[in-house]
């Protein structure tokens, strides 16, 4: 009797043990209030299938985000260079943050711009960090030097990392950007 009760637990152990060899699910990117009602992306019906080796490979090289993004608590923007770019020579564009009231930029956040390596597209650093970045209140300003390596179109891309806050809370939010610039 006793054996036949081992084995059963054993066997209830070795099932549930089973259990345990399944995947578990694909964790949530984290939400803030401003991106709450976003849709979460959902796998395409191309992708399920297996798309083809050389549309995946574009995919990935195209860089994700827009020049503008503008939402409830600020406006994020990369702006144009201010001078004509040339081949071959250094220039640069701006990240520009502006929170709107009664949010503020958070000057405690380790705002940070992840670059993403674009062709054409030389830069000096591929993490430019907050000290780098000019704060005030309402408003943050950082540079983006690269060098581009022939003339035409090219684009220059990255996420940024920043927080604004009201005197209640505070919003962490991680966006994409990416400007086309033109090269002579």
């Amino acid at each position: 009797m006793v054996s036949r009760r081992l084995g059963t637990v054993l066997l209830g152990v070795c099932s549930l043990a089973a259990c345990n060899k399944e995947t578990p699910p694909a964790a949530e990117e984290p939400r803030s209030a401003s991106n709450a009602a976003a849709p979460l992306a959902t796998p395409k019906a191309a992708d399920a299938a297996g798309a083809a080796p050389e549309a995946s490979a574009e995919a990935a090289a195209a860089p994700v985000g827009s020049p503008k993004v503008s939402d409830s608590a600020f406006d994020l923007s990369l702006e144009a260079p201010k001078a004509a770019l040339k081949a071959g020579q250094p220039g640069s564009v701006e990240v520009v943050l502006v929170a709107k009231a009664p949010f503020h930029v958070n000057d405690k956040y380790p705002l940070k711009l992840k670059l993403k390596q674009t062709p054409g597209v030389k830069y000096e650093n591929l993490t430019i960090g907050k000290d780098a970045a000019k704060l005030e209140t309402m408003k943050a300003v950082m540079p983006v030097s690269f060098t581009p390596d022939a003339a035409g179109k090219r684009t220059v891309a990255g996420q940024l990392s920043f927080s604004v806050c009201t005197e209640d809370k505070c919003l962490m939010e991680k966006r994409d950007l990416a400007l086309e610039v033109t090269v002579d």
